[in-house]
Protein backbone atom coordinates (compact mmCIF):
# COMPACT_ATOMS: atom_id res chain seq x y z
CA UNK A 1 0.00 0.00 0.00
CA UNK A 2 2.86 2.39 0.73
CA UNK A 3 4.14 2.03 -2.85
CA UNK A 4 0.66 2.91 -4.10
CA UNK A 5 0.55 6.06 -1.96
CA UNK A 6 4.10 7.04 -2.97
CA UNK A 7 3.23 6.69 -6.66
CA UNK A 8 0.17 8.89 -6.14
CA UNK A 9 2.17 11.54 -4.29
CA UNK A 10 4.88 11.47 -6.96
CA UNK A 11 2.29 11.77 -9.74
CA UNK A 12 0.50 14.77 -8.30
CA UNK A 13 1.30 18.16 -9.80
CA UNK A 14 3.71 20.52 -8.11
CA UNK A 15 1.99 22.63 -5.50
CA UNK A 16 -0.47 19.89 -4.55
CA UNK A 17 -0.53 21.13 -0.95
CA UNK A 18 -0.99 24.73 -2.03
CA UNK A 19 -3.61 23.88 -4.64
CA UNK A 20 -5.68 20.90 -3.47
CA UNK A 21 -7.73 20.94 -6.63
CA UNK A 22 -5.01 19.18 -8.59
CA UNK A 23 -7.29 18.16 -11.41
CA UNK A 24 -8.28 21.78 -12.08
CA UNK A 25 -5.54 22.11 -14.71
CA UNK A 26 -6.64 19.10 -16.70
CA UNK A 27 -8.26 19.53 -20.12
CA UNK A 28 -11.58 18.51 -18.55
CA UNK A 29 -11.75 21.69 -16.48
CA UNK A 30 -10.92 24.09 -19.31
CA UNK A 31 -14.24 23.61 -20.99
CA UNK A 32 -17.79 23.08 -19.87
CA UNK A 33 -18.45 19.40 -20.58
CA UNK A 34 -21.45 18.40 -22.63
CA UNK A 35 -23.77 15.98 -20.88
CA UNK A 36 -23.28 12.60 -22.50
CA UNK A 37 -24.45 10.22 -19.77
CA UNK A 38 -27.96 10.13 -18.37
CA UNK A 39 -27.66 6.68 -16.77
CA UNK A 40 -25.25 5.37 -14.17
CA UNK A 41 -24.72 1.89 -15.62
CA UNK A 42 -22.29 2.81 -18.45
CA UNK A 43 -20.20 4.81 -15.93
CA UNK A 44 -19.86 2.03 -13.34
CA UNK A 45 -16.34 1.02 -14.46
CA UNK A 46 -15.25 4.64 -13.99
CA UNK A 47 -16.93 4.77 -10.58
CA UNK A 48 -15.05 1.61 -9.60
CA UNK A 49 -11.72 3.24 -10.57
CA UNK A 50 -12.38 6.32 -8.44
CA UNK A 51 -13.73 4.43 -5.43
CA UNK A 52 -10.92 1.85 -5.58
CA UNK A 53 -8.29 4.60 -5.61
CA UNK A 54 -9.88 6.24 -2.58
CA UNK A 55 -10.10 2.93 -0.72
CA UNK A 56 -6.43 2.12 -1.36
CA UNK A 57 -5.31 5.61 -0.33
CA UNK A 58 -7.15 5.53 2.96
CA UNK A 59 -6.55 2.00 4.19
CA UNK A 60 -3.56 -0.27 4.78
CA UNK A 61 -5.08 -3.69 5.35
CA UNK A 62 -6.77 -5.65 2.54
CA UNK A 63 -9.95 -6.33 4.51
CA UNK A 64 -10.29 -2.64 5.46
CA UNK A 65 -9.70 -1.64 1.84
CA UNK A 66 -12.55 -3.94 0.80
CA UNK A 67 -14.85 -2.61 3.53
CA UNK A 68 -14.15 1.01 2.56
CA UNK A 69 -14.76 0.26 -1.10
CA UNK A 70 -18.02 -1.58 -0.38
CA UNK A 71 -19.18 1.27 1.85
CA UNK A 72 -19.08 3.63 -1.14
CA UNK A 73 -19.94 1.15 -3.87
CA UNK A 74 -23.09 -0.26 -2.25
CA UNK A 75 -25.40 2.70 -3.03
CA UNK A 76 -24.14 2.88 -6.63
CA UNK A 77 -24.46 -0.89 -7.08
CA UNK A 78 -28.00 -0.76 -5.74
CA UNK A 79 -28.96 2.13 -8.03
CA UNK A 80 -27.53 0.46 -11.14
CA UNK A 81 -28.51 -3.09 -10.12
CA UNK A 82 -24.96 -4.24 -10.88
CA UNK A 83 -22.31 -5.23 -8.34
CA UNK A 84 -19.17 -3.05 -8.33
CA UNK A 85 -15.87 -4.81 -7.70
CA UNK A 86 -12.72 -3.46 -6.08
CA UNK A 87 -10.02 -3.09 -8.74
CA UNK A 88 -6.35 -4.02 -8.32
CA UNK A 89 -4.06 -1.14 -7.35
CA UNK A 90 -2.47 -0.96 -10.80
CA UNK A 91 -5.88 -0.29 -12.38
CA UNK A 92 -6.67 2.81 -10.32
CA UNK A 93 -3.59 4.97 -10.49
CA UNK A 94 -3.65 8.68 -11.25
CA UNK A 95 -3.82 8.20 -15.03
CA UNK A 96 -6.81 5.85 -14.78
CA UNK A 97 -8.57 8.14 -12.28
CA UNK A 98 -8.05 11.09 -14.62
CA UNK A 99 -9.54 9.12 -17.54
CA UNK A 100 -12.47 8.04 -15.39
CA UNK A 101 -13.13 11.61 -14.29
CA UNK A 102 -13.04 12.73 -17.92
CA UNK A 103 -16.09 10.53 -18.54
CA UNK A 104 -17.78 11.11 -15.20
CA UNK A 105 -17.77 14.88 -15.61
CA UNK A 106 -20.01 14.34 -18.65
CA UNK A 107 -22.78 12.84 -16.51
CA UNK A 108 -25.97 14.52 -15.40
CA UNK A 109 -25.73 16.32 -12.04
CA UNK A 110 -27.61 13.59 -10.12
CA UNK A 111 -25.03 10.96 -11.11
CA UNK A 112 -22.23 13.30 -10.06
CA UNK A 113 -23.95 13.87 -6.72
CA UNK A 114 -24.39 10.13 -6.18
CA UNK A 115 -20.74 9.47 -7.05
CA UNK A 116 -19.55 12.21 -4.72
CA UNK A 117 -21.67 10.77 -1.91
CA UNK A 118 -20.13 7.35 -2.62
CA UNK A 119 -16.65 8.91 -2.49
CA UNK A 120 -17.44 10.47 0.89
CA UNK A 121 -18.71 7.10 2.18
CA UNK A 122 -15.50 5.41 1.01
CA UNK A 123 -13.22 8.01 2.59
CA UNK A 124 -15.16 8.07 5.86
CA UNK A 125 -15.56 4.29 6.17
CA UNK A 126 -12.97 4.05 8.95
CA UNK A 127 -14.19 7.17 10.75
CA UNK A 128 -10.96 9.06 9.96
CA UNK A 129 -10.43 11.34 6.98
CA UNK A 130 -6.71 11.66 6.30
CA UNK A 131 -5.32 14.82 4.73
CA UNK A 132 -4.55 13.19 1.37
CA UNK A 133 -8.02 11.62 1.26
CA UNK A 134 -9.64 14.97 1.98
CA UNK A 135 -7.61 16.78 -0.65
CA UNK A 136 -8.25 14.10 -3.28
CA UNK A 137 -11.95 14.20 -2.42
CA UNK A 138 -11.94 17.97 -2.95
CA UNK A 139 -10.09 17.57 -6.25
CA UNK A 140 -12.60 14.97 -7.46
CA UNK A 141 -15.53 17.18 -6.42
CA UNK A 142 -14.02 20.18 -8.16
CA UNK A 143 -13.42 18.18 -11.33
CA UNK A 144 -17.05 17.06 -11.29
CA UNK A 145 -18.04 20.72 -10.98
CA UNK A 146 -19.42 20.04 -7.48
CA UNK A 147 -16.83 21.85 -5.34
CA UNK A 148 -16.76 21.32 -1.60
CA UNK A 149 -15.13 23.70 0.89
CA UNK A 150 -11.76 22.96 2.49
CA UNK A 151 -11.70 20.72 5.52
CA UNK A 152 -10.68 22.52 8.68
CA UNK A 153 -8.39 20.52 10.96
CA UNK A 154 -9.72 19.97 14.45
CA UNK A 155 -8.10 22.00 17.21
CA UNK A 156 -6.68 19.82 19.96
CA UNK A 157 -6.20 21.47 23.30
Amino acid sequence: MDAFRRSWKASLPAGWKACPTAFRNTPVSRRKPTIQYYALKPLLPDCAVVLSALAYLGQDEPDKIQVAFQQGAQPLSYAARVELQLLPENECELEQVDQALNRLCQAVPQIKKNLLNACVQTVAADGVIQEMEAELLRAIADTLDCPIPPFIPSQTE
